[in-house]
């Protein structure tokens, strides 16, 4: 039974307590909604969850979560029960929103998007980023022409952190990983924005951990754009990332999963070869004080000439992702325009390649 219709009615069962289930939960009063019941592996870490933020119910486990009445299914296990998880609520009839990454591996991942077409059962991965203003913004912007030709992308996810037992991103048991956890955020936005992908090449550090914890990715499109993509759980690198098209740049500054600011700064294609400048003209751009002159001209003309993208949000942005779903299940679709299941198997498939490619056991 789906209570869509009644404002802040709509409820959500909450399949695991990490703070990404704490994020969405505290979200969900941006989306009209709310936690009707919590699941964990624990009892008394549903319990203390419960209590925490005010959710009513609290389940013995997480099958009886699922056949509570609740209108969709939020799932924030571990990548290594996403699927197990999934199919149960499939098989119940609930809408699933299932936490980045959709699953293990690309075949779970499959057998997760066969069984919600099967059952006509709406299926969304989770992936914030993706359903952002910003994403759809920078997708108007690109169709618009404005940026020409799009020809690169290039974009990290990099945080240094201390391998230490018990942390599930160095936990190769649970799904951990620098490709599943942050990789994913700037390859899912490049087969977004640039599209499928024909060419991979890619370059991984196992760690002591038994997890990938450095990882560079280079795609090449069918469009024949290249794409760099580079995450790490062991070092820190510039945050932010750029689209560069044939007649301008998109500049995303701030995390690749949440970008605080965006702005475009176009440019003329030059061409090569032309007329020669005036010896003395050329002497001078060429002198101290001409090149000093030709760097703050440069500067002034790339600051006015920008144009700024919106990407603001409301609360920590998972709310985007909710209304995504209840969306769905008000009209009837079984996937999210701004997340196609079919794009969740491509991406799974590219990580599992590039660790086959390490020898990493998919």
């Amino acid at each position: 039974m789906c209570h869509v219709n009644d404002a802040g009615s709509f409820r959500w069962a909450i399949l695991g307590t990490g703070e990404v289930s704490r994020k969405f939960v505290l979200d969900l009063r941006h989306a009209g909604a709310s936690a009707h019941v919590v699941a964990s592996r624990q009892a008394e870490n549903a319990t203390r969850f419960a209590r925490s933020l005010g959710i009513p119910h609290v389940a013995q486990d997480y099958d009886e979560a699922v056949l509570l009445d609740v209108d969709a299914v939020y799932i924030a296990t571990p990548p290594a029960v996403h699927e197990a998880h999934a199919l149960m609520a499939i098989s119940a009839g609930k809408p699933v929103l299932i936490e980045k990454p959709i699953a293990l591996n690309v075949g779970a991942a499959k057998r997760i998007v066969a069984a919600a077409r099967e059952a006509d059962v709406p299926c969304i991965e989770a992936l914030w980023t993706r359903f952002q203003p910003f994403a759809g913004a920078v997708q108007d912007m690109l169709q618009s022409g404005r940026l020409g030709e799009i020809r690169a992308f290039d974009a990290r996810f990099m945080v240094s952190n201390v391998p230490a037992e018990g942390v599930s991103l160095f936990d190769p048991g649970v799904g951990g990983g620098s490709l599943l956890h942050r990789g994913i955020y700037p390859l899912s936005l490049a087969r977004h924005f640039l599209g499928p992908v024909r060419e991979m090449n890619t370059l991984g550090q196992i760690g002591t951990t038994g997890v990938d914890e450095e990882a560079v990715l280079v795609l090449r499109h069918e469009s024949g754009a290249i794409s760099t993509i580079r995450s790490s759980l062991r070092s820190t690198g510039r945050e932010g990332a750029t689209l560069s098209g044939t007649r301008g740049t998109l500049h995303l500054e701030g995390p690749i999963y949440r970008p605080l600011g965006a702005y475009v700064t176009p440019i003329t294609p030059a061409h090569v070869g032309g007329r020669a400048s005036p010896r003395k003209l050329e002497r001078f751009r060429e002198s101290h004080t001409g090149l000093k002159i030709g760097q703050m001209l440069g500067r002034l003309r790339a600051t006015r000439s920008r144009q700024t993208l919106p990407v603001a949000f409301a609360g920590n942005g998972y709310h985007y992702q909710a209304k995504a779903m209840m969306d769905c299940v008000r009209t009837g679709q079984i996937e999210a325009e701004a997340m196609p299941l079919d794009q969740s198997v491509e991406v799974m498939d590219l990580i599992d390649r590039a660790r086959s490619a390490w020898g990493m056991p998919v």
